[in-house]
């Protein structure tokens, strides 16, 4: 009893000395509960420039374009990452953990997971430049910085269907005509790939009515779903979005892990039979006169896609808290020309409306489709994995 005493009090000296360094911390860094009302830029560069260097785990490898111009301005070196989301979270969960502090920014889109674990947990810090605040909205600025809002949308060859998408709704995924003709990253390995379909699952009224404007009759559930759902409740009662889930994954999708090669599979001119598929919007910059021609299925009903947004923290403890301030802002405002692209629209209100009339494309706000509801995702992880296995 004495000795688990014992290492009960040692526990919780331990957990009280490091709610004390991070405090201590944050008062250094002047983040969280110590943010001062008005940022001074000039001290955060003098300060920065001490510091040397700016580590960041980046979900994009455009993050390696800005370097030399960053550290040129500024004279702190950026050393880059580039690793998909999922996995420099899972790297910086074991990293924290050991007390190897050494990152300071995170460019990540795994936002269910940085809501629901790393923010309560007070691994990660929100941290907003003054500079842009008034040109973003709410949900923007907290609880999240938001650089960009991305999306995976379906794509079709246009080469082949210049007058327009050769689907117009979801539920064509399902139809003979596309077996093994529709690609989109595993969504057992592609964590983005499963938002997706996790949101397209929380819709399940939008997808019966779609399926009665698509077929015109109700929609009725097939055996398989019937059996999967009685025999494990938890995944629920029988609903038109699990059902186009099964009718999806039996009409034999093909699963590719890179969405540059989904994006060239679908769009290159020289095929005869193109497939469509899910990939990355922003993928249409890599589109080439007479070599590929991939286009947005807009007209796709319910969706022709799922957005998320791609944000900006700094990790706790970050050895070089200045440094990552000046580069989330350097970010948001010059370097956000690195994502200035096709398919990535801007956090940025004034930088969006330049982006509709550069790009000849739709507001963001205008587009149909759904975003991803990142408490819902998390929550029903699990369930949505039980369910995958036992359609597929």
């Amino acid at each position: 009893m004495v000795p688990l005493l014992a290492a009960g009090v040692i526990a919780l000296g331990a957990g009280i000395a490091r709610a004390d360094e991070q405090s201590e911390w944050l008062k250094k860094a002047q983040l969280g509960q110590f943010a001062p009302m008005k940022q001074d830029w000039k001290a955060i560069e003098a300060a920065a420039r001490k510091e040397g260097k700016v580590v960041i785990y980046s979900v994009s490898s455009r993050i390696f374009k800005l370097q030399k111009k960053f550290e040129k301005k500024f004279g702190v070196e950026v050393v880059g990452h580039d690793i998909a989301s999922a996995i420099q979270l899972e790297k910086f969960r074991r990293e924290h953990k050991a007390r190897i502090y050494q990152v300071d920014v995170l460019f990540n889109n795994a936002t269910p997971l940085l809501l629901n674990e790393f923010l309560p947990r007070k691994m990660v810090w929100n941290f907003v430049p003054d500079s842009v605040a008034g040109k973003l909205d709410k949900s923007e600025k907290e609880p999240f910085l938001v650089q960009r809002w991305s999306s995976r949308v379906l794509f079709y060859n246009g080469a082949k269907h210049p007058g327009g998408a050769p689907i117009d709704s979801l539920w064509d995924l399902t139809r003979e005509e596309w077996r093994g003709k529709f690609l989109m990253p595993n969504p057992l390995e592609s964590s983005v790939q499963a938002n997706v379909i996790q949101t397209i699952l929380q819709h399940p009224k939008e997808m019966a009515a779609e399926y009665e404007r698509k077929f015109g009759k109700p929609i009725t559930y097939s055996k398989k779903l019937k059996k999967a759902t009685k025999k494990n409740p938890l995944l629920g009662k029988p609903d038109a979005a699990k059902e186009w889930l099964y009718r999806m994954l039996n009409n034999k999708p093909t699963f590719l892990r890179s969405t540059t090669k989904i994006f060239k599979n679908i769009g290159s001119v020289k095929q005869k039979n193109p497939p469509v598929g899910f990939t990355t919007f922003s993928k249409i910059r890599k589109n080439k006169k007479g070599i590929l021609d991939a286009r947005p299925a807009y007209d796709v009903k319910p969706v022709f896609g799922v957005s998320y947004p791609t944000v900006l923290v700094i990790a706790d403890r970050a050895p070089h808290p200045n440094a990552a301030k000046l580069l989330v802002r350097y970010m948001m405002e010059k370097g956000f020309k690195y994502w200035n692209v096709h398919g990535d629209y801007a956090a940025r209100s004034d930088v969006a409306a330049k982006q509709v009339k550069k790009f000849g494309i739709p507001p963001f706000e205008d587009l149909k489709m759904w975003p991803i509801d990142q408490t819902y995702v998390y929550d029903h992880k699990y369930t949505y994995l039980s369910l995958f296995l036992a359609l597929k």
